[in-house]
């Protein structure tokens, strides 16, 4: 009897890019090919991912991977030239953000086949099969192919149908090294933040708490990471989540997203069931119009009070932009964040550069831009030198000021005058942060990172 012959491997690739967040979005993928041999290689894990994925692409019939609009276009379109160049049978699929918004732009390159809009756990599989039996990928569901007209993005699969995450799949202990620590991301819903009836669903409370369990001992997990957007948008769902947390006999620590307004639209007593069944933390991303003054920066500083009040850390990530006459964001974020570590001394306040386009700004109606342009976008800096320098020394100090002491004296010392300067808001003459990041180049012959990781 001839020996069946081994699968050709389907290779997904995560591009690189700031942070370590699981790819969570390709796991999705990956977890519904369960009789294929798939192979996720992150750009941001590997030290030479580039070769990596042209060794394993010789053999195989599709190379998928996600994109966000910015910086990680231009690895993706550099790893998926060398891909068609080591096998030009390849078929390369782009999904993700930028595929979803633009596939346009991204088809036009000339090395991408096909982007998926919308949802891949259902066009991917289609696409792979189309590949292996020689068809054109033109008029599959949720698939953009160069000629074709406007696609519709391709919803999610019901919960029902959605198989949990294989986990496998990833190099866990990478990450969890990467990360200090045993955090795991998950996601238990699907959707937009604005809880509209049909803009998401979410798993039964019984199947997340199930999950949940068998992640924690299989993994031996340290702390959960609900990585989603709708988490809020049901709070009947949120508060049986909770009970059913809290009803198990072991005590699992998890931390969740959130708005400003959604922390509020909570209340005092459901942010305390959180944190009975395990909530430690509540990520608020904090746009910069609601900084500035008013009735936006009196919600986000109510939302540090429930959350002091819940005896819940809070972490508030405050998008900045460049400054203009009359508005200047940096100034009112720095003095938010020193208002909400005066309410809790345990929260965080990391500042962040604002995207490349403004969250109301509708990206698939600006104008058409090459991908390299959107790259520059988000790479140039504020056209003010001096705001720029302004917005690189609070970067560091607010994170030098929130992090652990350390365990070498140059960590306490360094981390002992960013508080200093934090609460007194001095950070001119910043000759220690020039130590620190000259060290880490020596060390590594890279710049050192601005910020917080994941």
């Amino acid at each position: 009897m001839r020996p069946r012959r081994a699968r050709r491997p389907v290779v997904l690739y995560q591009p690189r890019d700031a942070g370590v967040r699981m790819p969570l979005g390709l796991l999705a993928v990956a977890s519904e090919l369960a009789r294929e041999h798939v192979v996720i290689v992150d750009g941001r894990l590997d030290l030479a991912p580039e070769a990596r994925v042209v060794e394993l692409v010789r053999e195989a019939d599709c190379l998928g991977m996600t994109v966000r609009s910015g910086r990680p276009l231009r690895d993706a379109l550099r790893v998926s030239g060398a891909a068609r160049r080591a096998n030009p049978r390849l078929r390369v699929v782009w999904g993700g953000p930028h595929a979803s918004m633009r596939p346009g732009e991204c088809l036009a390159t000339g090395v991408v086949d096909a982007c998926v809009v919308g949802a891949g756990e259902r066009a991917f599989p289609q696409i792979l099969e189309a590949a292996r039996a020689g068809r054109p990928l033109d008029g599959l569901p949720g698939v953009a192919t160069p000629g074709a007209g406007r696609t519709e993005a391709e919803a999610p699969p019901p919960p029902e149908e959605v198989v949990p995450a294989q986990y496998a799949l990833l190099e866990l202990e990478r990450y969890f090294d990467v990360r200090g620590g045993r955090r795991l991301d998950y996601i238990s819903s699907r959707g937009r933040r604005d809880g509209n009836a049909g803009s998401g669903w979410g798993f039964p409370p019984d199947r997340v708490v199930a999950e949940v369990d068998e992640l924690f001992d299989r993994y031996r997990v340290s702390t959960l990471l609900i990585q989603e957007e709708g988490f809020f948008a049901d709070l009947d769902r949120v508060d049986a989540l909770a009970q059913g947390l809290l009803d198990r006999p072991r005590r699992h620590r998890w931390e969740v997203g959130a708005r400003p307004e959604e922390v509020l639209a909570a209340g005092g007593g459901r942010l305390r069931l959180l944190r009975g069944s395990g909530c430690v933390r509540v990520h608020v991303l904090v746009p910069p119009g609601a900084v500035l003054a008013g009735e936006s920066r009196r919600v986000v500083i109510g939302a540090g009070q429930l959350l002091h009040d819940a005896d819940l850390i809070g972490r508030f990530v405050l998008e900045v932009e460049a400054p203009r006459p009359g508005h200047d964001s940096l100034a009112a974020a720095d003095r938010v964040a020193r208002a909400l570590m005066a309410i809790d001394r345990r929260f965080e306040t990391p500042l962040q550069r604002r995207r490349i386009y403004p969250p109301d700004e509708d990206p698939v109606q600006a104008s058409p831009e090459s991908l390299e342009g959107w790259v520059a976008r988000e790479e140039a800096p504020w056209p003010d030198a001096r705001a720029e320098r302004r917005l690189r020394r609070r970067i560091f100090y607010f994170s030098e000021a929130q992090r652990p002491p350390g365990r070498r004296v140059g960590q306490r010392l360094v981390r002992a005058l960013a508080r200093v300067r934090v609460r007194r808001g001095l950070f001119v003459l910043g000759f220690e942060r020039r130590v620190v990041e000259a060290s880490a180049f020596l060390r590594t012959g890279r710049a050192r990172p601005a910020g917080w990781r994941d």
